[in-house]
Order: C-alpha cells, then structure tokens, then sequence
C-alpha cells in the first residue's frame, strides 16, 4: 500500500509536483478498478478554495476523493495538494472538448493553475499534465501513468532540463538553494549535495508522477541517494525498482576555503561507482548511476570518471557529469569553447 500513500507521502516537495502525483496516483487506482468512460474527461485543477458558482452549475463536496472508490469521469474537480478532498464540477454530457476548455478558462476561470486531463473515452486512456494551466493548452505532457521501464537516458534528459533550470549559473539557482558559499572564489557549499539532491527529487517526482522517487535510503552498505520504485497498479505488493542515482560533488576548495585534492576527488569518483552498483545489487534494481555535479574551476568535461571507467564497466554502472558553473561568464565561455 505504500505506493498509495496520500497525505504523508512527499510532504516535502512543492505543492504543484505533490498535486501531480497525488492526481496519478487517484488516476492508477480508478484504472485498476476498470473506469472506462464515455462521459467527458476528469479535469483536475490545484484549486482547493471554494467555488462560488451561484447555481450556475450541479457540484457536490467529496470527501476521501483519493480513495479511488468514486469514479471520476464526467466532472471538472477543484482538489487539494494531495486529492484528498475536492469539489465536483458536473459535466453536461453534450459539451464538447472545446466547450469545456472554454468553461473551465472563462466560466470557471480555472486557467491559470496546474491541471490534469484523464480521458478515458480512448481505447487506452491518456494522461495530460498542464503545468501552466489550461489557459496555455499547447504547453501540455502526456503523462506515464505506469507501465513501462524507466531508463537513464530518460532520467539523464530530466536531469539535463534541471541543470539548465535550476543548477548550472548562480543566475538559476534560487536564493534559498545557493550551491556556493562563495562563488568568486569557488567555495562550495557544505550543503551542496542535499541541495542538488532536493533539486533532482522534485524534478524527478514530477516526471515520474506514478513512480516513488525515495532518497536517503538506509541499509546496510549505507544510504543511497535516490532510488526510483513503481508499484504495479494490479498487485501493490510487486514492485519494480527501476534506477539508483549515486550522487557526488566535485570540488576544489570546501566552503571555508580549504583545497580539496585531485587525488581526493578521484577517491571521490571511484567511491561512487562502488556505492552505486553496491546498493543496486542490494535493492533488486535494475539500473544504476554515478552522478557527478562539478563544481571545480576548470571546465573539463566527462574527465572526471577517466579513473573510474573501467570499473564502472565491470560493474554496469553508468557514468554521466554536469558542471556547475560559479559564473555565467564561465557558461558562456564552455559554451563557445
């Protein structure tokens, strides 16, 4: 049961990624119980204040919505960050895909908040994510609801639109989430992995919406930075544990200033390559990584795993670095370089 978990579950992540995975995970439970729809689609909004709808509209006050023992098609839904409970929206059955586009932006003035569409009227039913609301219909993303095997490349191209976003230049990085303690002169900081770690996990979670991305997880060998599991949707007791991210900081001065060695960043790498076919070996899952986030003051490319790659080979562990840069100055000259 644990893959279904509502309020408890991610409490740490922002509210837009838990409304995504808490609307999935209702969606996984309402297609386990066969809902098959010739009604209009559910639409749900993050819209957990009240609605005025001076009569104008048929709703009802559900509560335990996340259940997924009520059948959702055929209604517009006002949820909470977990879909616990939610006002419906009743649906004529004579509308149209584009009335209802046109209610929800104008009547409702839903338009500006994330939304997820779950139609069930197709052979198979689709999944879509509008992370800026329905206002802007063509920035939209099917969403993976379950089913099939995750691989790196996949996770490899999230964490490439992260670095872009939210890691690569100080000008991304949010105030709150500074990697270096001074980047002039390229004192990291001592938080550096939690913080990029936070970063992955959300970005992460809200790509997977029906997998549980988990990090710190304890066992014997040590804690494993992130690990990416799916419960089947038809036994809850298999699951499949898809990827292990072993994450790492490069560095060459701490967040005091001290130097930190070549020699010590190279331990650093093959460490990580042992952690991460170590704790894949111990979990069942199927794939593992080394993750390596450099934040040194040269610019050296996948460099750093060149005394680490034959025994990443050996032991099926994929290497892939991105380098964080103190300046935009410094990201531009990569760049060009």
């Amino acid at each position: 049961m644990k893959n279904f978990l509502g309020v408890g579950r991610n409490t740490d992540l922002p509210d837009d990624v838990r409304f995504l995975t808490s609307v999935t995970q209702l969606i996984r439970k309402r297609i386990d119980q066969g809902e098959v729809s010739e009604q209009s689609p559910a639409i749900f909004f993050l819209h957990p204040q009240p609605l005025d709808l001076s009569g104008s509209r048929e709703t009802s006050q559900v509560w335990m919505l996340d259940n997924g023992l009520r059948g959702v098609s055929g209604r517009m839904w006002f949820v909470n960050k977990t879909a616990s409970n939610g006002t419906a929206v009743h649906l004529d059955p004579d509308e149209d895909d584009e009335q209802l586009l046109q209610l929800a932006v104008n009547e409702l003035e839903a338009g500006h908040v994330p939304a997820v569409v779950f139609d069930a009227r197709t052979p198979t039913p689709e999944t879509r994510y509008y992370p800026e609301g329905l206002a802007n219909a063509d920035n939209f993303r099917f969403i993976k609801v379950f089913g099939n095997l995750i691989t790196l490349e996949e996770v490899f191209v999230v964490i490439d639109r992260l670095y872009e976003q939210q890691l690569c230049t100080p000008n991304v990085q949010q105030k709150a989430m500074a990697l270096w303690e001074k980047a002039d002169k390229h004192f990291t900081s001592s938080k550096a992995e939690d913080l990029i770690q936070g970063v992955l996990r959300a970005g992460l979670t809200g790509h997977f919406p029906g997998c549980d991305v988990k990090a710190e997880q304890p066992q014997a060998s040590g804690r494993l930075d992130i690990e990416i599991e799916e419960a089947s949707p038809f036994d809850r007791s298999q699951i499949t544990r898809h990827v292990v991210l072993e994450l790492k900081v490069l560095r060459d001065f701490g967040s005091t200033g001290a130097s930190v060695s070549d020699r010590e960043n190279d331990d650093w790498t093959r460490s990580g390559v042992e952690q991460a076919a170590t704790y894949r070996d111990e979990r069942g899952t199927r794939l593992a990584a080394l993750c390596c986030f450099d934040m040194r003051v040269e610019y050296t490319g996948d460099s750093c795993f060149d005394n680490v790659r034959d025994l990443a080979a050996r032991l099926s562990v994929e290497l892939r670095s991105w380098h964080i840069f103190a300046s935009s100055k410094a990201y531009r000259r990569a760049k060009v370089s």
